[in-house]
Parts: structure tokens; sequence; C-alpha cells
């Protein structure tokens, strides 16, 4: 009965311990399951939270050196005025420290373009130019810079005024506020100065031009200030406003008419940069410049003119062929050239008709009639003619 009764005491004993440790494990496991998921939860909280902390204490240093930029460049602009007694070498120095500073010191150097010293402005602008030049690297706003160069292209000084469009044409403006003010400042001095520097604007006008196609931007004032080009009284000028026309790839209407002027210029090299720009644009734009080129044809009094509108129509002609288009809006005006008073044009549009291999059936026909031609030329280029298209066919 004493053995019976300490068997049940061991058997309750290891069935409580049984049921302690049961129960301990649960607790334990449920514990653990907690912790797991407190950690869990926090660590999903810190992927949320931590990330937006950070981008609002980023955002927070950021104003903080914007207004701390803002109050330097303000604490400068008011300093430059009080260099006025200073010798010269001092206000140079100044400069030369504001550049190094960048763009926080670009108000004070705004502030130096009014200078009583022309060599203290000429080198306010040029750091002006290489604040501007460095921020625009940076792809950061340099607005600053290339309004304050465009203020320095009204400067008296030959020296300065030169600077400021050098270092525009590195600075480069493309903001809808830098435009405002630098175009319109840069077409206000496009006759300003020698021919040299009437060139340099253009090249500016022209960078930027070719800054705004690419961005798909509106290149139509740029345009007008680069045809007002075209009218310029040298040479070189005249030349470079049509490059410029070029490399904008400007092809509207008043382009065309007034690169199809240009080809009655008094200058053969300008009469030849035109002929070559409406080539390489009027390929991809025949239907809207051939009319254009046609009514040149047949009312310009000078045979220069209608040799140079005869070459246009058959590069654009060759090109329509190439391409496997009709060649007819082409071919009809070139048969006219080949009727000319003038031999040097008619034998010009034998040739043409030869080089772009016409396909229509009436080239043949008033090519095989040049061959009894006046001029043994136009008679020789009509034979040549022929035999190309035939062997063409």
């Amino acid at each position: 009965m004493l053995i019976q009764k300490r068997f049940i005491q061991k058997t309750n004993t290891k069935r409580w311990f049984w049921i302690i440790t049961m129960v301990a494990i649960l607790s334990l496991g449920f514990g653990v399951s907690q912790i797991v998921r407190f950690q869990e939860a926090t660590a999903q909280a810190e992927e949320e939270v931590l990330p937006q902390l950070t981008a609002e204490l980023e955002a927070l240093k950021a104003e903080y050196r914007a207004q701390q930029a803002r109050w330097q460049s303000q604490l400068l602009a008011q300093i430059a005025p009080t260099l006025t007694d200073e010798p010269d070498a001092v206000r140079r120095q100044f400069v030369d420290f504001l550049e190094e500073i960048g763009n926080p010191g670009t108000a004070a150097l705004v502030a130096m373009l009014k200078d009583p010293s022309k060599s203290v402005r000429r080198k306010a602008a040029e750091a002006l130019g290489e604040i501007g030049e460095d921020e625009r690297k940076a792809g950061r706003n340099y607005d600053a810079a290339a309004i304050g160069l465009a203020m320095a292209l009204k400067d008296d000084s030959d020296d300065v005024f030169r600077e400021a469009i050098a270092e525009l044409g590195d600075v480069r403006p493309t903001s809808a506020e830098s435009l405002a003010v630098v175009v319109p400042a840069l077409i206000a001095v496009q006759t300003k100065g020698s021919s040299s520097a009437r060139d340099d604007v253009l090249d500016v006008l022209g960078q930027i031009g070719e800054d705004l196609a690419e961005n798909g931007q509106s290149t139509d004032t740029i345009r007008d200030a680069l045809i007002v080009g075209l009218n310029d009284d040298s040479t070189k000028v005249r030349t470079n406003a049509i490059a410029e026309l070029s490399d904008i790839r400007e092809t509207s209407t008043q382009t065309f008419a007034a690169l199809i002027r240009a080809l009655s210029d008094d200058a053969k090299s300008v009469r030849a940069r035109a002929e070559d720009v409406l080539i390489k644009l009027g390929r991809s734009h025949a239907v809207s410049i051939t009319p254009m080129l046609v009514d040149a044809l047949t009312n310009s009094q000078s045979a220069t003119t209608r040799g140079h509108v005869v070459d246009v129509l058959g590069e654009i002609g060759e090109a329509l062929v190439k391409r496997g288009e009709s060649d007819e809006m082409v071919v009809k005006p070139l048969l006219v050239a080949l009727t000319d008073p003038v031999a040097d044009v008619r034998r010009n549009a034998a040739d043409e008709l030869g080089e772009m291999r016409a396909k229509s059936p009436d080239a043949l026909t008033a090519l095989t009639q040049a061959l009894a031609d006046r001029s043994k030329n136009v008679r020789r280029a009509a034979q040549k003619a022929i035999r190309r298209i035939e062997a063409a066919k």
C-alpha cells in the first residue's frame, strides 16, 4: 500500500513536471513568436519611416545650405559697392575671391560689372562665365550668371563686350528665365562693333538655337535673328548666318526664302554656302521648297541665280529618285531651264537631268532635242545625260 502511494506520488510528480514543462515551452514559443513579430514590425517601421526621416533631414540640410548661400550672396553684394575707393588691384582680388567661392558670389560679380575700371568689369564678366559654365556642367541653376553676362553686353568697352560674348558662348543658357533676357540682349547687339564681334554674336545665337532644337523647343526667334545676319555688310558674317541656320536645322518657309535670296548674293562664297544648305535641307522637304525654287527660276533676272537654283533642283530630284519617289515636280522646272536663254543654265539643266537619272519620258524627249542646241557644251551635256538615263534603265 505504501509502495502504491509512493508510485502514485511519483506519477503525479512526473505528470505535473511534464505539464509545467509543456506550459513553459508553449509560453516560451509564444514569447519568441511575439519577439520575432516585434522585430519584424520594427524592421518594417524602419524601412518605411527611416528613409522618410532621412529625406526630410536632407531637405532641411539643403534648405539650410540654400539659405546660407543667399545670406552669403546678399552680404557679398553689399560689400561690392563699398570697394569703389579701393585700388584697382584690390577690386580685382575681390573678383578673384568671388570666382573662387562660386555661385554665392554671382550677385556681387554682377554688381562689379558697374565698376569704373574696365579691367575690373572685364574680369567680373570672365568670372561670371567661369561660374556659369561650372554650374551648367554640374546640372545646377546658372540663370544669374547668364543674365549678368547679358547685362555686360551693354558695356561701352569693347573688351568687356567681347568678353561677355565669349563667356555666353560657354555658358549657353537654356532656361526660359535666362533666354528671355539673353536672346533679346544678343539680338540688340548683333549689328554692334566689328565684323568679328558680329560674327561671334551669331555663333552664340546659333549655339543656343542648336540646344533649343535638340530639346524640341522653338527656334523662331533665333532663326529671325540669323536671317537678319544675311543682310550684314561682312561676307564672313553672312556666310556664318547661313551656316548657323543649317546647324539649327531650320526648315521653315522663311528660312528657305532667305536662303534662295542668298543665291543672288554678291559674294560667291555666300552663294555657294546657300546652295549647299538648300540642298541639305531641301532633300527631305522637296514638297515645300520646290515651288519656291521654281518661282526663283522663273522670275530671277540673274543667270547665276538660275544656275544655282538648277543645282539645288537637281540634287533634290536625285534624292527623290533614290527614295523611289516621283521626280516629276523637279523634272518639269529643269525642262524649262533646258530652254533658258543662257547656255550655261541650259548645260547645267542637262547635267542635272543626267545626274538624277530622270525617269520621266519627257526628259529624254527634251534632251534629244537639246542634241541640236547651238551650244557645243549643251549638246555634249545632253548626250552624256541621255547615256546615263539609258544606262539606269
